[in-house]
């Protein structure tokens, strides 16, 4: 997937249109697959080296093409970052705050109400919620609001389609995942990065994120860590067993969950400051 994410990286770059083109006809062949005998189930199925290429794995370009087009707006910004520092400086500080509530309610609230299966009152709230973001991006009149706008529109637009998917495929899941798993997530994740944009960049609040950039420096040691490391370190000192008792409420399962992320950042964090990275 990595191959064919970089493959058509290379032949639309700055072609961003082109990029997203690509992804309907790579649903067409997922939809047109279930169709005995069709030449979309044969091109499905076939695969010359099962353990190397697997059209299956083509299902993840739906969130690594949304993140290249991500990648493009944050390049635009830094190429123009310098030029305009002091003009953003100076504009209303109130927008940038009230964004990052915007951003931070948006991911709140959809992971709630879709665990809840509140499908109808997520998608009102969610819609008046993109609606007053776009109405204080509506005139971007300088470089961090720019990159705001595109990467606002860009997640309502991917969010919205999400949500609009959702009862397909049994509702959003990741195993086996589905097309509302693919545009929820990568609309929020755009969400998420205007977040921290605003966070790290625009306030210079570094300090307390930096464990967050050290992880993004290194996401493949963080992404095994707990299965590869962390798990098998607590069950060899007997003490991974005791993780059970924390099932008994929701509450509790949380304060697990929060344990294990803090020693996987902990460990990518070592990682990453002796220069240690995993690129694959």
């Amino acid at each position: 997937m990595s191959v064919f994410g970089t493959l058509i990286y290379i032949f639309t770059a700055n072609k961003r249109w082109v990029r997203i083109a690509i992804l309907p006809f790579i649903m067409a062949v997922f939809l047109g697959s279930k169709v005995d005998g069709s030449w979309t189930q044969a091109l499905f199925n076939f695969t010359p080296f099962p353990w190397m290429y697997n059209f299956m794995f083509l299902k993840y370009l739906f969130i690594v093409i949304p993140g290249s087009i991500a990648g493009e707006y944050l390049l635009e910004w830094m190429n123009n970052r310098n030029s305009e520092r002091a003009e953003s400086q100076n504009a209303d500080r109130k927008v940038p705050i009230i964004l990052l509530f915007i951003t931070l309610g948006l991911i709140v609230l959809n992971l709630c109400c879709l665990y809840s299966q509140l499908l109808v009152l997520n998608l009102i709230v969610t819609v008046f919620i993109i609606l007053i973001g776009y109405y204080l991006l509506r005139n971007a009149d300088n470089n961090d609001r720019k990159l705001w706008k595109n990467l606002f529109i860009a997640g309502a637009y991917l969010l919205l389609l999400g949500l609009f998917f959702e009862a397909y495929e049994g509702g959003i899941k990741k195993d086996h995942s589905t097309y509302s798993y693919y545009f929820v997530t990568s609309g929020l994740a755009f969400m998420a990065l205007l977040a921290f944009n605003i966070i790290c960049d625009y306030y210079g609040y570094i300090r307390g994120t930096r464990f967050l950039v050290m992880s993004g420096q290194n996401p493949m040691i963080a992404y095994v860590t707990t299965n590869l490391f962390t798990v098998p370190v607590l069950s060899i000192l007997g003490v991974y067993p005791l993780f059970s008792y924390f099932s008994v409420n929701p509450w509790l399962g949380f304060l697990r969950g929060v344990i294990i992320t803090i020693i996987a950042v902990l460990i990518t964090m070592f990682f990453t400051r002796i220069k240690w990275f995993w690129r694959t």
